[in-house]
């Protein structure tokens, strides 16, 4: 698996990982998906790197198109994140009792210095995370 530094590009500055579940509601419930997924907080943007042996590129989120963040309503510990372009994507976040992941994006909305990142949002890229997640036929037991 790659590193976060291997993400960061130039004025980025790594805030924290998460080991990171999408949320996806079915009967009546939040179900998590697999495979799990190596998300990097950065001051800029949020990486979601799929935890597979077969490389993919990662979803880039970057902060900017972030209008919001809640706590996932459900058994487990999550967040719900409410996009600028009306979309949310639930997520639940493992060995993160503290909250850390939701208390580091809610800090992020405060103004922040003058270095932006102008980087491009590409809801395609989260659309074929979904897509492979919902379509996949991974073992949870050998990630593969």
């Amino acid at each position: 698996m790659l590193t976060a530094d291997h993400f960061l590009i130039d004025g980025e500055t790594f805030i924290d990982d998460y080991n990171v579940e999408i949320a996806r509601w079915s009967n009546s419930r939040w179900c998590s998906t697999v495979p799990p997924l190596y998300g990097i907080l950065t001051d800029h943007r949020i990486v979601l790197q799929p935890q597979t042996r077969k490389h993919y590129d990662p979803a880039i989120i970057p902060t900017t198109y972030i209008a919001g963040v809640t706590e996932l309503n459900a058994e487990r510990h999550g967040i719900m994140l409410h996009l600028k372009t009306g979309h949310r994507i639930g997520m639940f976040i493992s060995g993160d009792p503290e909250h850390r992941m939701l208390l580091n994006l809610r800090a992020l909305k405060v103004p922040r210095r003058a270095v932006r990142f102008e980087g491009d949002f590409n809801i395609s890229t989260i659309q074929r995370i979904i897509e492979y997640i919902a379509d996949a036929e991974v073992d949870p037991r050998t990630m593969q």
